[in-house]
């Protein structure tokens, strides 16, 4: 499991530096600002992280200099060991150079590279909001980005299924059986199980008000539950979205969703009932990137209810053993409640200006 997480989080850095690459395309009007970027302490994380943050100030069309006396700004941060929270933590701030003023200064807790490399377009995002206006724009601040009628989006999803044991037909609530149940000759205790199912969204959103949008799109799913079962998990879904546009530089949006799980076996189902319908809320925060885009992070938790909701395994201690009989085939299936907890980071290309009233 630990080494599905190594590769989830892998994948994730690797398609941020993509999204980065793509925002360069469409960067903010940055007044050609120079940036020096300062770090201290271990050289390996140093080097990382600064190389990280030069990406992402690039892409976002900051000019990026060694040279401290030619930069407008400059980015400095630590990373130390934190002995109280056995953590790595990364102090960042931005200095003005003119008058060594302290712009915004933000702290985070680490427990290893790739966990704080994952975060560092979004570090960048919020050391920049912190700018004054008359260095990033005209003094008129440009909206469109978020009054578009249409965003195609993408993104990659690490999503963790929940599966909680329910005592159903189980001996004494908690283990499949061997024999009858009331003298069984075997038993193996179950508990609750958890799976990390990494994937990638698609989406059209229609924002048909201004306060509210519709995303029809879909999510595929890898989920190996056990050794030899892997299946791609498919789910149409729909969601209702209620941008909050109180700020300029980004808009959460809360939403309600509803997905349609297409399961298609890779090797064999360990699944011998799915819910037929999920369920659930979320939340997404869209920064700005460009005149029409924007980068988004994503969370949201869905689960089954009532009649749409059964869900069962098979039972994989009901399957011969070698050449032995099977350890505990009762009961042949084995219910739980289903319900996935899923994080995505992705970017959205809006198109068509929505026309605002008196326009």
């Amino acid at each position: 499991m630990n080494k599905m997480r190594k590769m989830a989080k892998k994948a994730l850095c690797a398609l941020i530096i993509l999204f980065s690459s793509i925002s360069g395309l469409y960067a903010a009007n940055s007044k050609g600002i120079k940036l020096n970027i300062q770090g201290t302490g271990s050289n390996e994380l140093v080097e990382g992280f600064k190389y990280a943050l030069k990406i992402e100030a690039t892409a976002a069309g900051y000019d990026v200099t060694d040279n401290m006396t030619e930069a407008k700004y400059i980015i400095k941060f630590t990373v130390a060991f934190d002995q109280v929270q056995q953590k790595s933590k990364f102090n960042v701030s931005l200095v003005k150079v003119a008058d060594s003023s302290e712009v915004v200064a933000m702290e985070y807790l680490f427990t290893d590279e790739e966990e704080m490399l994952l975060y560092s377009q979004l570090v960048f995002f919020m050391l920049m909001a912190n700018l004054p206006e008359d260095e990033t724009g005209s003094g008129i601040v440009d909206n469109t980005w978020r009054d578009k009628w249409l965003y195609a989006r993408v993104s990659v999803d690490y999503s963790v299924m929940l599966l909680a044991l329910k005592s159903d037909d189980l001996f004494l609530g908690t283990g499949v059986y061997n024999g009858p149940p009331t003298a069984p000759t075997a038993v193996i205790p179950l508990d609750n199980k958890v799976f990390p199912t990494p994937g990638l969204s698609l989406g059209l959103e229609v924002q048909f008000l201004n306060f509210i949008s519709v995303e029809p799109g879909v999510q595929v799913l890898y989920e190996k539950v056990i050794d030899g079962y892997s299946t791609l998990n498919m789910l149409p879904s729909m969601k209702i979205k209620f941008p909050l546009k109180f700020f300029d530089g980004f808009v959460p949006a809360p939403y309600l969703m509803a997905a349609y799980p297409m399961r298609f076996s890779l090797e064999k189902e360990i699944f011998d009932k799915f819910p037929m319908l999920l369920f659930g809320a979320g939340m997404q925060v869209a920064v700005k990137t460009g005149k029409n885009d924007a980068l988004f992070f994503e969370a949201d938790y869905m689960m089954s209810f009532g009649d749409f909701g059964d869900t069962y395994l098979n039972n994989q201690f009901a399957q011969p053993y070698g050449n032995n009989p099977p350890l505990a085939p009762n009961p042949g299936t084995i219910k739980y409640n289903y319900s996935a907890a899923c994080f995505k980071i992705g970017y959205k290309f809006g198109f068509f200006d929505r026309k605002k009233k008196g326009s």
